[in-house]
């Protein structure tokens, strides 16, 4: 699709502005992929048509994973504002596919900031070479941004865990080789790393939903499941703390997913303003659509900026939180905004043409996903009064 290569071809030439050489040649060339691989199966997923698992697979293999993570464990040590653009691209060419790979990377990253050295060295390279994959474990049928309400608890008993209780709309679930899967112990919420297959894991249906629908997302049900010690990832009770800061991460690359939607959707509205007539001309050259062209680039740059301004802020070792949700907000509550005029701007088309609508459909879901807009807000009032006090 030209329009992709074109606003791809531009992305780079300002990443490369911005960064050595080496980053925006491996962003074109992870850009040229997904455009081949990754875009033309994008509306067979969202129908049930085509599975995530052969595209998602040749993405990792690609090095998508790889990108900021140290070379000690097998990664590239890119700085993460070369993934996040890396994950605004796949946005672009699948957001079912970017959603699951960013789940996927968020559990790495957990284990590097706070799994052990035995840890890291015997799964981190697997996770992020795409050799196994891996799932989030959060979020519970009546706890969802309040994770300090989870129900699921886990036991010591001799050398093992025993885990019992269920998480709900689990990215993954049913697919992935991993879990980092939070549970309630004597001192509080802990983080575990559960391999699957096991015996005492089983998973719900397929969850049908809106949008994302290339994305596998079903309950997962622990019942007598048994972890050995070694699985508890940092220390006991401060799982909620490790939620919180790998949830940190995953907003700006959230913000950059949503980046990624906004303008494959602004670049159908282009192509389809300019072709288009009505009353003998181009619908372009009416005012109202030109509002719409100039509202939507304007937003979507905005929001690129911030994810990369929030990247840059987690890059040099500050505190980003507040950051972070300012990004997600802004970007994920942008994105509808932009999908909604893009369907405004197609008319009967847009209501009508999945290729379309979908877009905004996968949009829908990241207002809620990893901190729903209103909490977030509630997050970044609260950080940023400390900041003045």
């Amino acid at each position: 699709m030209g329009i992709y290569s074109a606003e791809h071809r531009r992305l780079m030439e300002i990443f490369q502005s911005a960064h050595h050489q080496e980053y925006s040649e491996l962003l074109s060339s992870l850009g040229s992929f997904m455009e081949k691989e990754i875009l033309p199966v994008s509306p067979r997923l969202d129908t049930g048509e085509a599975s995530i698992a052969k595209p998602r697979k040749s993405l990792l293999d690609q090095g998508m994973g790889l990108i900021a993570f140290p070379e000690e464990y097998g990664g590239l040590g890119l700085p993460f504002s070369v993934y996040a653009n890396a994950i605004e691209l796949l946005g672009t060419a699948d957001a079912s596919i970017a959603l699951s790979v960013e789940i996927h990377n968020a559990v790495a990253e957990g284990l590097l900031r706070f799994g052990s050295e035995e840890q890291r060295k015997r799964y981190l390279n697997r996770i992020i070479a795409g050799k196994a994959l891996a799932s989030f474990a959060l979020t519970e049928p009546a706890s969802g941004s309040d994770s300090g309400t989870m129900a699921t608890t886990a036991e010591r008993k001799g050398g093992e865990y025993v885990i019992n209780g269920s998480k709900m709309f689990i990215t993954n679930a049913g697919e992935a080789d991993l879990y980092l899967v939070f549970a309630k112990t004597k001192k509080g919420p802990s983080c575990f790393l559960l391999q699957a297959p096991n015996p005492g894991l089983r998973f719900g249906g397929d969850l049908k939903k809106l949008g994302m629908r290339g994305s596998k997302t079903s309950e997962v049900i622990f019942s007598d499941c048994r972890v050995p010690e070694e699985s508890l990832v940092g220390e006991e009770g401060k799982g909620g703390d490790y939620a919180k800061e790998i949830l940190h991460g995953a907003r700006i690359v959230v913000a950059a997913l949503n980046v990624g939607i906004a303008q494959i959707a602004y670049d159908k509205s282009l192509a389809y303003a300019k072709a288009r007539r009505a009353f003998g001309k181009p619908i372009s050259e009416f005012q109202l659509i030109r509002e719409k062209i100039a509202d939507m680039k304007t937003e979507i740059n905005a929001g690129r900026l911030l994810y990369f301004y929030a990247s840059r802020v987690k890059e040099l070792g500050g505190a980003y939180a507040s950051e972070a949700s300012q990004a997600k907000v802004f970007a994920t509550e942008m994105s509808l905004r932009a999908c909604d005029e893009a369907i405004q701007i197609h008319g009967g088309y847009g209501y009508t043409t999945e290729e379309l609508h979908r877009h905004w459909r996968d949009a829908r879901l990241l207002t809620i996903g990893e901190g729903t807009s209103e909490v977030l807000r509630m997050l970044i009032s609260r950080r940023e009064l400390a900041r003045s006090q």
